[in-house]
């Protein structure tokens, strides 16, 4: 049997890998100076979607898990909602007199931790770092009201640069072995396998979307060869446009029951 602690620990390390990489570097994308660890304009549509669905008010709780520095959490509290932010580590989320924080390992059960439920659960960039898809939609199921709702995001293996990396070099967009290393994506996750798990843990999809331009950064590659490629996947894709983004992004309902 595999060692639970020194499991923990490995998944612990990835994570503040992740973290440390981040230290003393300017971004370009803040909210109110603090840097937002995701894909140009994700958090803004993420907001926009569950804005939509689900209009800020004082009596909607909102829990941030993988808030990381609170970019996300603190904008969601400026526009009206009730936000209670989670994290592995506690110290790298900025907005700690504002916003109720809890110390979470999402690995592990940790519905059990919260005793209260929340109208909406959101995870942005999170699951491609976590062991077990299944446990996580399981676990945020149980957190939930019934009918409240699950806003996800994970890097979009349906995207055509992803596709094209695949192809020709037998890994996805952001999972190489530096990805892994450093970012802490261990577990690639493509849209239909992402509905599969959510289903079984009793979610319907609401809306499915993308965003991010994943040709933002082959301007580091020349390789014509690689760009061919991807144009030429593009062209004879079956995905639909909408879902061709650098990110993949899903709001979920829980259902009723």
């Amino acid at each position: 049997m595999p060692d639970s602690n020194k499991t923990h620990e490995i998944a612990s390390e990835r994570a503040r890998n992740f973290r440390d990489r981040f230290d003393d570097r300017q971004f370009a994308t803040t909210y109110r100076n603090i840097p937002i660890f995701a894909a140009p304009g994700l958090h803004e549509l993420a907001f926009e979607r569950l804005t939509a669905t689900l209009p800020p008010s004082d009596a909607v709780q909102v829990l941030e898990l993988g808030a990381g520095g609170g970019a996300m959490s603190l904008r969601l509290a400026d526009h009206g909602y009730r936000v209670t932010a989670s994290d592995l580590f506690a110290n790298s989320f900025t907005p700690r007199e504002q916003i109720p924080f809890v110390e979470l390992d999402l690995n592990q059960d940790f519905a059990a931790r919260l005793t209260q439920r929340f109208s909406a659960v959101i995870a942005l960039e999170l699951v491609e770092h976590l062991e077990n898809p299944h446990h996580f939609f399981r676990q945020c199921r149980q957190l939930l009201e019934p009918g409240g709702y699950l806003l996800i995001s994970t890097p979009n293996l349906a995207n055509p640069v992803s596709q094209a990396m695949f192809l020709q070099q037998g890994v996805f967009q952001w999972f190489r072995d530096t990805d892994y290393r450093e970012e802490g994506h261990i577990m690639p996750l493509a849209p239909v396998v992402l509905r599969r798990c959510w289903r079984e843990a009793g979610f319907e999809d609401r809306w499915e979307g993308s965003v991010s331009d994943p040709m933002r950064m082959l301007h580091r590659r020349r390789d014509r060869k690689f760009r061919w490629l991807v144009k030429s996947l593009a062209a004879f894709s079956g995905t639909p446009e909408a879902l061709r983004g650098e990110v993949y992004l899903a709001l979920l309902q829980a259902g009723r029951d």
